[in-house]
C-alpha cells in the first residue's frame, strides 16, 4: 500500500479538514474473545452441574460469573458504533482513558508502543499537571519508569483498535509535534 493510501495519511487529511479521526474497536477481535468467553461459561455451567464436590462447583460459577461479565462487555464492543478513542485538532479523548476530557497535545510527551508478552499497548506519556487533572476526575494514572530510572506518568489507550498499533503511534507521534508538545 503507497503512503497516499495509508491509513495515517486518511486520517491526518480529515484532521487537516478540521474533522476528528475516530478508532472503533476491531470487532474481530471482539467476537473472537465473545466466543472464548462463551466457551468458558459453557465449561463453568459444565463443572458447576457436575458432581465432582462443592470445590469444583464453586470454581465453575466463579467462571461462570467471571466470563459472563466478559459476554457483556464483548457484545457491547461488537455492537458499538462508539470510536473508542478521538483524536482531534485539539487532542485525544476517550471514555476510558481521559475521564476529565481531551487530552491536549501540549500536555502530551511522547506515544509509544508497549509490549507484555504477546499484547502491544499504546502508551502516552503526559505531564504532571495532566496526570493531576486526569486523577482529580477519578481516573488512575499509571507511572511508567524511563531507561534513566526516573517516573513517568502515562495512560494506555484501549487495547484491540482497529488500527496497526505501530502506524497509529508514528501517526499520534508527528500529530503531537506537530500540534503543539509541551
Amino acid at each position: 500500500m503507497s503512503a497516499k493510501n495509508s491509513a495515517a495519511a486518511r486520517w491526518a487529511a480529515t484532521l487537516d479538514h478540521g474533522k476528528t479521526v475516530g478508532l472503533r474497536n476491531s470487532r474481530r477481535s471482539a467476537a473472537g474473545l465473545l466466543l472464548i468467553s462463551l466457551l468458558f461459561v459453557v465449561s463453568g455451567l459444565w463443572m458447576a452441574f457436575d458432581d465432582d464436590g462443592i470445590f469444583i462447583a464453586i470454581i465453575g460459577w466463579i467462571a461462570v460469573i467471571f466470563f459472563g461479565f466478559g459476554l457483556i462487555v464483548f457484545v457491547g464492543r461488537l455492537f458499538s458504533f462508539k470510536p473508542s478513542v478521538t483524536v482531534s485538532t485539539v487532542g485525544i479523548s476517550s471514555p476510558t482513558t481521559a475521564r476529565a476530557g481531551t487530552v491536549p497535545w501540549a500536555s502530551i510527551l511522547e506515544v509509544r508502543t508497549v509490549r507484555q508478552n504477546s499484547n502491544t499497548f499504546i502508551e502516552i506519556a503526559i505531564t504532571e499537571d495532566e496526570a493531576m487533572h486526569q486523577s482529580a476526575a477519578g481516573l488512575g494514572v499509571a507511572t511508567a519508569v524511563n531507561e534513566d530510572g526516573s517516573e513517568q506518568p502515562v495512560l494506555w489507550l484501549p487495547n484491540g483498535l482497529k488500527a496497526n498499533s505501530e502506524e497509529l503511534v508514528a501517526w499520534l507521534d508527528t500529530e503531537r509535534k506537530t500540534r503543539g508538545s509541551a
